[in-house]
């Protein structure tokens, strides 16, 4: 399962960002393979992340939980956004049409 958490830092608050990333950043379980964060302006908005989060086959509840456990901390920052997603491989996705790669 792939989640992505996309996020909104007004640029006023990237700081406060930052110590708080510093203190949950690498803290997952194992079944949470791989967490990648990408970060870039976004106008009015401030910086836009996305987390980009490869979880093991059978954990995604599990992960769930444990992904919104690690942005929760920033709910308190003042004009923090996120929403989280789901997406499907490539290889997953092509699956629907009953190809393969």
């Amino acid at each position: 399962m792939i989640f992505v958490v996309t996020q909104w830092t007004p640029y006023n608050k990237v700081d406060e960002w930052f110590k708080i990333f510093q203190e949950v950043k690498g803290k997952f379980p194992s079944y949470i393979k791989k967490w990648q964060t990408f970060a870039l302006p976004d106008e009015d908005r401030g910086i836009k992340g996305y987390n980009l989060i490869i979880v093991e086959k059978g954990n995604a509840d599990e992960a769930l939980i444990e992904i919104t456990k690690a942005i929760a901390p920033f709910w308190k920052i003042e004009g923090f956004g996120m929403k989280i997603e789901t997406v499907m491989s490539m290889r997953d996705s092509v699956k629907v049409l009953g190809k393969s790669l």
